[in-house]
């Protein structure tokens, strides 16, 4: 029997199924050929983490369901799961500040994005790219991935850019201290909604990397969602959303590019994934090393000249400090690395495009590689040449 009888199951080795891979081969290297045990089983958090994994739109709409039905039926429509806290009272804007429980409203957004996420890739995306023609399995998961990713970064950017038009910092990075905090800590609903919703969406990427197929820059990418999250969480306790706003339409700009070049050339526009492809390098160097570093420049130097470091009171939400402003620039600059570290791997890919006239992802170990249809082809190929020879 060849591999096209087999069902049509993704093989795809997560960062769980990886680490016990990576474990059951130690304990087999210390027990030697003859004490290994073949037939070990994975622990309970592995086998938890696969269910977890199998069943996201089981137990996310479960959740979801029980989330509404109690802000319905118990809490009168007022639940913080659902209902955005700490509005302002008396304020003619009815802007609002921020609190601890925000966090339920934010775990609400993971839980809409695990199911959306899931549902858009197996419902609607994957089965166009098969409508479409794509016979790769691999291939047809990765434009499910990449086009839900190009979807949200489409939305989350649009967002973006109206939140921060008509604001006192849009194309003018003074206004992003100014009237600090008072002009900062008061944020208005869209405001508020936007930068809790982003941080829902970062906090699940955490958990979509640990269940996608294990990259090779998995460390990397996994560093950045850390990165990422405890620079949004921190500049929304310390009411920096102004600079945190800025910096979340710097990154979804270019990621729209990115997302999308891959969904077209999945579906083998080559000609247009290449110019696509272009216009996403002048994107990431324009938005995440020219204007990042402007960012950056603002953040160390301009801010201390509209603040000022003698402006240290967390009571009234007045957090600018040297080691604030430390803090955060460590971490930025440490972003910043990642991506010139994957700038470095863009790089590799024009060199392929110019010289080889190939543009796979430097990132995976075997991002388009590996057709299970190749695979198969090649394999009945294989058999039928092996029973001329025995016929011979």
């Amino acid at each position: 029997m060849t591999k096209i009888d087999e069902p049509q199951k993704m093989h795809s080795e997560s960062f769980f199924d990886s680490a016990q891979a990576k474990k059951l081969a130690a304990r087999n290297s210390t027990l030697g050929k003859s004490g290994a045990d073949k037939d070990h089983k994975p622990t309970a958090f592995v086998i938890a983490c696969r269910w977890i994994v199998a069943n996201q739109i089981e137990w996310s709409s479960t959740l979801l369901a029980a989330i509404y039905l109690w802000d319905s039926f118990v809490a009168g429509g007022e639940s913080v799961m659902v209902k955005l806290q700490y509005r302002i009272p008396g304020d003619p804007q009815g802007r609002y500040t921020r609190g601890w429980n925000d966090i339920y409203y934010i775990a609400r957004w993971v839980v809409i994005f695990t199911a959306l996420r899931v549902i858009l890739m197996q419902w609607i995306l994957e089965p166009f790219a098969r409508w479409y023609g794509v016979r790769s399995r691999r291939k047809v998961t990765r434009f499910g991935e990449q086009g839900w990713l190009t979807i949200y970064y489409i939305l989350s950017n649009s967002a973006g850019l109206y939140v921060m038009h008509g604001s006192p910092y849009w194309m003018n990075t003074k206004g992003l201290w100014t009237d600090y905090p008072e002009g900062h800590k008061q944020m208005t609903a869209l405001m508020k909604s936007y930068y809790l919703i982003q941080l829902g969406f970062w906090f699940q990427q955490v958990f979509v990397i640990l269940i996608e197929e294990h990259r090779k820059d998995f460390f990397a990418m996994f560093t950045h969602h850390i990165i990422t999250c405890n620079l949004m969480g921190w500049s929304l306790y310390m009411n920096f959303t102004r600079i945190g706003n800025a910096i979340l339409c710097l990154m979804d700009s270019s990621d729209i590019f990115l997302s999308g070049t891959k969904c077209i050339r999945y579906l083998g526009f080559e000609r247009v994934a290449m110019g696509s492809f272009i216009v996403f390098i002048l994107s990431w160097v324009y938005t995440r090393h020219y204007l990042y570093f402007k960012l950056m420049h603002s953040i160390i130097y301009e801010s201390t000249t509209i603040i000022g470091f003698d402006s240290w009171d967390p009571k009234n939400g007045s957090f600018y400090s040297y080691n604030v402003v430390l803090a955060f620039g460590v971490l930025l600059a440490l972003l910043q690395i990642l991506i010139i570290y994957w700038f470095a791997l863009v790089l590799r890919v024009v060199y392929r495009v110019i010289f080889l006239s190939n543009y796979d992802d430097s990132r995976s170990d075997s991002e388009d590689g590996g057709d299970d249809d190749n695979d198969t082809a090649d394999s009945d190929r294989k058999t039928v040449a092996n029973k001329k020879k025995k016929s011979d």
